[in-house]
């Protein structure tokens, strides 16, 4: 990871970076790719810093898949650590709202998670909540 910029906006702390690994793992066959077919930009919320929201602007590379037989034409590389398909939070942000939500589950986490300078809502920390495998 390079970070390109860190810069406030409007009470947050916004960090800008990208990957820089050549290659990636498919996540269906596991073959190894090195050719990009694209990029975007993804959006991650994280832990406040200094009393203040966090957002990773990150840029992510799209690769295709080289083995023939996989169904998977092409996939997203992922960060380890900092991403997770389809998540719009970073995974260290996930297990702390988890950890929130099964202490004070709805509202009342929603105003600890608020007063944290991580803001969600109730229903987010009970979706959590079912998420969470049975023990």
């Amino acid at each position: 990871m390079v970070v390109d910029e860190v810069r406030t906006d409007g009470g947050g702390i916004v960090l800008t970076a990208r990957s820089v690994t050549r290659e990636a793992v498919c996540p269906d066959c596991g073959a190894v790719s090195g050719r990009v077919h694209g990029g975007y930009r993804r959006r991650l919320a994280d832990l406040s810093a200094a009393g203040r929201q966090v957002v990773i602007d990150l840029l992510v590379r799209r690769f295709l898949c080289p083995a023939a037989e996989c169904g998977r034409r092409t996939f997203v590389e992922q960060v380890d650590g900092l991403t997770e398909r389809f998540a719009r939070r970073t995974p260290l942000l996930r297990r702390s709202l988890e950890n929130i939500a099964l202490a004070l589950a709805g509202r009342p986490g929603a105003r600890l998670a608020t007063h944290l300078s991580i803001p969600t809502s109730a229903n987010s920390l009970l979706r959590l909540i079912r998420r969470l495998p049975n023990k």
